[in-house]
């Protein structure tokens, strides 16, 4: 392990500045002298391309048609050029230049400099972003175009209170909107909370249709249409297992076993139609794809979609036992079988 050797003795400087020398033992014990009338820092050997190497770039002039006007300049950028402007280094190149070739004169703000890249800088970008150790930059003749101007924020706060951006907080919602875009049917929302039921996820006030997936959640349409607003409803909290099964002083007491016998239940009529046919065998996903869609036709009103199912069982039921009444035509015209009259509310 080599020792540290720290020299509190500062080293007098031609130029009255003070260092603090810090050297290894290896370097103590090499053959180069240390002379006291210089910076000692300034005579410790460094490695070439050191990281504390001066940056140099170089900058060529190949436009004009005759080569004799033609320039290349190295620059050796002092320490501070590296975070100054680009335009340093086109001023530094064109009064060289125009020393040069008096004849030929070049005024800086028709000019531009570019990268090998052809990446046009702009005079007030700082070097050390856009320019690297020993860069070839090219002077073109053209200024640099302008450049973009930063987008302005606007504070949310200093807007019209009717135009500043809000977020809806309805349920289903959490679309931004202005008070002055906002009309009666311009949010459509759900009504009530969400549940979140095991791996089942759907609004309480549309417990039919429920997803098993956030994006599938989120895209279940609202069940109401009205006016977006920034305040949360008052039965925001969403609700859990313990609210399905009926666990909270809130939630009706269970029925009595005599009451289900008695045929007294709480279930909604296509519930119980629901439970029937998949008792004999019917497809409960075939079911609920039927309610979803005579859901959306219907706007979720619960008499119409029930009438329907009727209509539409009924009108299978005569098609079996052949009991359809035949239409006031009689048979048909062109020698067909008899045309059967739907019962109402019939959609094919």
């Amino acid at each position: 392990t080599h020792t540290i050797l720290h020299f509190a003795r500062s080293v007098a400087h031609p130029r009255h500045c003070y260092c603090k020398v810090v050297v290894s033992a290896t370097a103590a014990r090499s053959t180069q002298a240390l002379s006291p009338s210089r910076c000692a820092a300034a005579q410790i050997h460094k490695p070439p391309h050191s990281h504390t190497a001066a940056m140099k770039v170089f900058i060529h002039y190949e436009e004009p048609a005759a080569e004799s006007l033609r320039q290349t300049l190295k620059i050796t950028l002092p320490k501070k050029w590296e975070m100054g402007p680009c335009s340093n280094l086109m001023d530094t190149f064109i009064k060289s230049y125009n020393a040069k070739h008096p004849e030929n004169q070049m005024v800086a703000s028709q000019y531009r400099l570019e990268t090998e890249m052809r990446q046009v800088l702009q005079p007030h970008t700082t070097v050390c972003e856009k320019v690297h150790d020993r860069a070839d930059l090219y002077v073109k003749f053209g200024s640099a175009p302008a450049a973009p101007k930063p987008m302005q924020t606007v504070n949310n706060d200093m807007l019209d209170p009717l135009d500043r951006c809000r977020a809806c907080k309805l349920f289903g919602c959490n679309k931004k909107y202005t008070e002055r875009a906002n009309s009666d049917d311009a949010c459509r929302h759900h009504t009530k909370p969400p549940v979140f039921h095991e791996t089942a996820k759907y609004w309480s006030c549309c417990p039919h249709k429920k997803a098993y997936d956030w994006e599938s959640f989120m895209q279940i349409k609202g069940c109401a249409t009205g006016r977006h607003s920034d305040i949360k409803p008052g039965n925001n909290v969403a609700l859990g297992g313990s609210h399905v099964r009926g666990q909270t002083a809130s939630d009706p007491k269970l029925k009595k076993i005599e009451d289900f016998n008695a045929g007294k239940s709480d279930e909604k009529p296509l519930d119980l139609l629901k439970r029937a046919l998949v008792g004999i065998g019917c497809s409960a996903d075939d079911f609920e794809a039927a309610r979803e869609k005579l859901s959306e036709k219907f706007k979720d009103d619960e008499k119409e979609i029930t009438a329907e199912f009727c209509a539409e069982i009924g009108f299978g039921l005569h098609n079996l036992t052949g009991t359809t009444q035949p239409s006031s035509g009689g048979p048909d015209p062109y020698g067909g079988p008899p045309q059967f009259k739907p019962p109402p509310n019939f959609a094919p």
